[in-house]
């Protein structure tokens, strides 16, 4: 925190999709004057997904559709915080009205929050939207603004976890036509298969999810790329020394999707990868010994003359995984090859509703819910 705090100035920008973004100058840690600055791991405040709290104060995310929950009376509040790059963005609700958009600068920097009624009470939903390659974050903190910051309200006690790659994540759900492919507003967490299927249980997300990354070998073939046994132990996917408490979140339910990146070199071995997959199964049960692990085929795969029968073999290969795991509640949802975005093959936000649909059927079945 520099000695001499100042405001920013904040620029409200165009709307996109129905969105606004908001952009603040970068500035010191606390406003002038002020006594309400809260550090950002402070117990008032909920954080929804994988993240990692640091000796200063900070919270660190990095897993895609991490939440963070506030509860406030008076002026909105003001968020401290420190990215990595332009591209690290939020989708801030307001009282659980539409999103709008808040997009950081590089460095450290502070973000005047939606606000309502000064006299009022209010709830702020913050979404990590993107993936850690895209850009990594540290919130700092917040400062009230010169109103009250209260206790979260508790969060529902169904909970859901979705490993898995890019499509897990929602890379390409936002996107719309005539967008640069690059352009990282593409990407939506929150408008995943999987955040979609956690609104409509009423249950928590965690979304433990790495673009690129697979179960034996990235979409490179690298196998040494920290794949899905190594960031599932991650508070923080691109840290290794930033371990997890799995303790901290026993999830109900476990939807596993992954495939496309193994398959993405050529076809892996099947004993290779059958024997993979259910060591990581097994992995995932250490943590969660009652939950139900639903394993899905990869939408981004299909059959064709030219790659090979990669939507088939995989799902080949997931029917025996779930015979040798040997466990009523490993079970194997199928899903077909989805379109995608055209030149790009990425589910879209329309495949990733359709996703949702197709698998809410199979975790009632499961829940019970």
């Amino acid at each position: 925190m520099k000695p001499k705090p100042r405001m920013t100035a904040c620029a409200l920008r165009g709307a996109w999709r129905r969105a606004l973004v908001v952009t603040c100058a970068v500035a010191s840690a606390a406003a002038a004057g002020s006594t309400g600055f809260v550090p950002a791991n402070d117990a008032r405040i909920i954080y929804e997904g994988r993240q990692a709290p640091g000796a200063d104060g900070a919270v660190r995310l990095g897993f895609p559709g991490i939440q963070v929950h506030l509860r406030f009376r008076g002026p909105a509040p003001i968020m401290a915080a420190r990215a990595s790059n332009d591209d690290s963005s939020f989708d801030v609700s307001l009282d659980g009205a539409e999103p709008t958009l808040l997009r950081l600068k590089p460095g450290d920097g502070r973000y005047v929050l939606p606000g309502g009624d000064a006299a009022g009470e209010h709830t702020l939903v913050l979404t990590r939207r993107i993936e850690s390659w895209m850009g990594t974050c540290a919130i700092t903190g917040f400062d009230s603004g010169g109103g009250e910051l209260l206790p979260a309200r508790p969060l529902p006690p169904r909970r859901l976890m979705f490993i898995g790659d890019s499509e897990t994540s929602g890379e390409m759900d936002a996107w719309a036509p005539g967008r640069d492919f690059h352009d990282k507003l593409n990407t939506n967490a929150r408008l995943s298969f999987g955040m979609l299927l956690a609104r409509r249980f009423g249950a928590q997300c965690h979304l433990v999810s790495c673009g690129g990354r697979g179960l034996i070998r990235d979409w490179q073939g690298k196998r040494d790329a920290g794949n899905a046994p190594e960031f599932y132990e991650l508070a923080l996917p691109e840290d290794p020394a930033a371990r997890w408490d799995h303790a901290r979140y026993v999830p109900d339910a476990i939807v596993v999707q992954l495939g496309t990146n193994d398959f993405s070199p050529g076809i892996p071995a099947e004993d290779e990868y059958v024997g993979a997959y259910v060591k990581f199964i097994g992995q995932v049960r250490r943590d969660a010994p009652d939950a139900c692990i639903i394993l899905t085929d990869a939408p981004i795969l299909n059959d064709d003359p030219v790659h090979g029968s990669k939507h088939s073999t995989l799902h080949r290969y997931l029917e025996r995984i779930v015979a040798q795991a040997g466990s009523p509640k490993v079970t194997l949802a199928t899903l077909p090859h989805y379109p995608g975005v055209p030149g790009n093959g990425h589910p879209s936000g329309a495949d990733h509703r359709a996703i949702a649909a197709a698998l809410e059927p199979v975790l009632r079945r499961a829940l019970g819910w």
